[in-house]
């Protein structure tokens, strides 16, 4: 227990993460309870995992009454829950060693003293405690589901092994007591969590292999044994999957990117993973959400043969070893028997660590048994043993620093993960929660060139938008919302954040439009009907664009969005002096980028110099764009327009090649611009003409 709590010393102050958010900070108000009462422990049932599991939801919903959202008091009971199953886990090690068929004279796995099967307890029980793999169902929150229904797991399983001994020994008050504690505590690990339903199956299986011996079982017990567990499993997946559990297993599927056969063949060689994670759980092999290949036929990929063969191998040596290595073949059984719920046919995730929380005990049971018996000296396989615990628990205090921050929680899964958008997306959310937007822009544009899904790469664009918005980036957040709208998401907060941008981008009936388009999505959209009010009143008193625009400047002083509108509106006017004014007035507002509206303010400041006649000016303003932002084509066109007028052909050609390569493709502009005619009929020209209606046709 001591070096289960250093090896988690640093999680106290682990903040929420991932499904921590839905289920208990924001998405069910439900498990938010402000009193004790059934009431409200009912009502934190509400959603359909609390009626799943609702006993580890209780334990949740009682947590958030006594420490609202400080994850302090979260952790410290999901620590409490894993050191208590690792106690539970070391008396039910002790008296399996006590059963008769690892008692007996003739039993191969016979330990001869008392001493070494508390050894061998103690050491298996202490690998498995610090062992990093159960970080995920320890550190994460909301997993508490997993280590409770472990907890109640084992205690069913010991209260039933002493339940039986106690049998034997003649004291059948007791015998009735501890098979009901059992009882109880099997039906709260189901309670907890769904893969609990396998636990009949494990009582019989370990009723045949240490209290029967193997025996050839009577037919009226193998009936009455095998109608018990049929109860309970059908029972359980009754009350998980309903009246028609095919139907339901069939459903899940609709939301994800592979099939049953599909997930099956897959996790194979997801089940080869664990097995290798056991063994090697250095933390940088370690994450919370893995973006693993799927298997859409048979060998693919080859490792998938290897997988399922090595699965068979594992079984048959299980099978075929029962009788001389009893406790070995239970550890195998133990291991792929606790994974076929998860690891079959339901449609879930393909794959988390904590799924191993459960099934990784008996194999550090099997682990620290061979090594006792294959090491002579037993000092020094302890010492050994010792060892590895040592590491295990540095690695998971190691492992544990990803939870520090969720940042740098979902940092580990993104760079871990390079071409998964989900983690990615989730990072940039935490960015943008701390107020760092650019890097949250970021990543979420990462995560875009990876997540071909119509509906999660729409709400993408969406927090783009928002994230663009915190930054001042009023017109690169519209465009952001605009392809949101594109996507299908049109829900009215879309509606009304491209309304407020478009606002503060001076687009006056571009925003009461979209102001509309929110309230027909959802006439009570009570922020989008305040917000149309306030702008018809606006409009109502300045009534003249002109003056609209010019408040507009007046009342938002630092914005450049405005300013550059309101050039516009001069430059189309016919008043270029004045447009030059606002457009250098937006410039100074902004630092020197490549945004969007600093070089439309630059490209369109260079045209109105080159309009007054100073060509200089045009030229210094068109170079800086240039440089500012390479790939562009307008720049460089215009560069190549004013060393053609100036006679500088050699700089015309040049500039005029590079904003082709970037993809200038208006034959007609090059044909009508008046700045070529002095080169219009050279053969280079004629050429460059060529290569520009070439491009337009691709």
């Amino acid at each position: 227990m001591v070096a289960g709590l250093f090896s988690y010393a640093n999680t106290f102050d682990a903040p929420f993460v991932f499904d921590d958010y839905n289920i208990i900070v924001k998405n069910n108000p439900h498990l938010q309870i402000k009193e004790l009462s059934i009431a409200s422990l009912k009502g934190a049932l509400a959603r359909s995992y609390g009626k799943d599991r609702p006993l580890a939801t209780i334990t949740l919903a009682v947590n958030y009454y006594f420490c609202q959202k400080e994850t302090f008091g979260y952790h410290l009971v999901n620590v409490g829950v894993h050191l208590l199953t690792g106690v539970v886990l070391f008396f039910f090690l002790l008296v399996t060693f006590k059963t008769p068929a690892l008692t007996s004279d003739t039993a191969f796995d016979k330990i001869q003293a008392d001493s070494a099967a508390a050894w061998i307890s103690f050491l298996a029980v202490l690998i498995w405690l610090v062992h990093p793999l159960q970080t995920n169902a320890v550190t994460y929150i909301v997993q508490r589901m997993t280590s409770l229904a472990a907890l109640f797991y084992v205690f069913s399983l010991l209260a039933y092994a002493h339940a039986r001994m106690s049998v034997r020994a003649g004291r059948t008050a007791l015998a009735a007591a501890l098979f009901a504690g059992s009882l109880v505590s099997g039906l709260c690990a189901v309670l907890s969590k769904e893969n609990a339903a396998t636990l009949p199956v494990f009582i019989l299986l370990y009723e045949w292999f240490f209290l029967q011996n193997l025996r050839p079982i009577r037919i009226k017990y193998l009936i009455a044994g095998g109608l018990l567990g049929a109860v309970f499993f059908f029972g359980a997946a009754y009350i998980f999957l309903g009246a028609h559990p095919i139907e339901r297993i069939l459903a899940e599927y609709h939301q994800w990117n592979f099939t049953l056969p599909e997930r099956v063949m897959t996790e194979f060689r997801v089940i080869a993973l664990y097995i290798s994670l056991i063994f090697f759980p250095f933390p940088g092999r370690l994450m919370m959400d893995y973006d693993y290949p799927i298997s859409r036929f048979v060998a693919d990929p080859q490792t998938m043969i290897i997988s399922l063969a090595m699965l068979i191998l594992l079984l048959g040596a299980a099978v075929y070893g029962a009788k001389k290595r009893r406790l070995l073949s239970f550890c195998i059984l133990w291991f792929l028997g606790n994974l076929a719920i998860e690891s079959s046919i339901i449609g879930i995730e393909i794959i988390y660590e904590h799924r191993l929380y459960l099934p990784s005990m008996m194999i550090c049971l099997g682990v620290v048994y061979s090594v006792w018996h294959r090491v002579q000296q037993k000092k020094l396989a302890v010492l050994a043993l010792f060892l590895i615990a040592l590491i295990l628990g540095f690695w998971t205090y190691q492992r544990n620093q990803a939870w520090s921050s969720d940042i740098v929680f979902w940092k580990d899964c993104a760079v871990k993960s390079p071409q998964y958008a989900r983690p990615m997306q989730n990072l940039a959310y935490s960015l943008y929660q701390k107020g760092e937007n650019a890097q949250a822009v970021l990543w979420y544009r990462k995560s875009l060139d990876y997540d071909r899904r119509p509906i999660t790469s729409s709400v993408t664009w969406y927090n783009i938008g928002l994230a663009n918005s915190k930054m001042g980036y009023h017109r690169e957040a519209a465009a952001a919302y605009q392809q949101a709208l594109a996507l299908n998401y049109r829900a009215p907060k879309v509606f009304y954040q491209l309304a407020s941008e478009s606002f503060k981008t001076g687009e006056l009936e571009a925003a009461a439009n979209n102001y509309r388009q929110a309230l027909e999505q959802d006439s009570t959209y009570l922020p989008a009907k305040k917000e149309l009010e306030k702008l018809k009143r606006f409009w109502g008193d300045c009534r003249v664009r002109e003056v609209c625009l010019k408040k507009l400047c007046d009342d938002y002083p630092e914005n450049p969005d405005l300013r550059f509108r309101l050039g516009n509106y001069y430059e189309q006017k016919g008043d270029i002096r004045q447009a030059a004014v606002l457009y250098q007035e937006a410039l100074w507002l902004l630092p020197e980028s490549d945004r969007e509206i600093y070089l439309m303010a630059l490209g369109r400041l260079a045209g109105c110099r080159l309009m007054e006649g100073d060509v200089d000016q045009a030229l210094s303003l068109n170079s800086q764009g240039a440089r500012l932002a390479p790939q562009q084509d307008e720049f460089p066109y215009e560069l190549a327009g004013i060393y053609f007028f100036r006679g500088d052909t050699d700089s015309g050609y040049a500039w005029l090649e590079k904003s082709i390569d970037n993809g200038f493709k208006s034959l007609q502009r090059l044909e009508t611009d008046s700045r070529f005619d002095g080169v219009r009929h050279q053969e280079r020209f004629e050429e460059l003409k060529i290569r520009v209606r070439d491009f337009s046709r691709q």
